[in-house]
């Protein structure tokens, strides 16, 4: 989730705008390349920066994304 706020706010300041409703589609769980029976590692000592989600400033009415 982390990552995913970081692009949010990168395309943001680069001039793009999109609703609380076109960011509440988004998932930051893979759905291609996943291994069936393949190792999965997991770095659980690792802790993400602490999320900005007021740096979005989302908006509330229908914009089309930029």
């Amino acid at each position: 989730m982390a990552d995913l706020t970081d692009v949010l706010a990168d395309l943001k300041a680069e001039g793009h705008d999109f609703t609380r409703e076109q960011v509440a589609r988004l998932s930051p769980y893979m759905t291609t390349h996943l291994k069936r029976f393949g190792q999965y590692v997991l770095d659980m000592d690792g802790q993400p920066p602490p999320l900005e989600p007021k740096s979005l400033d989302l908006v509330d009415e229908a914009s089309p994304l930029r």
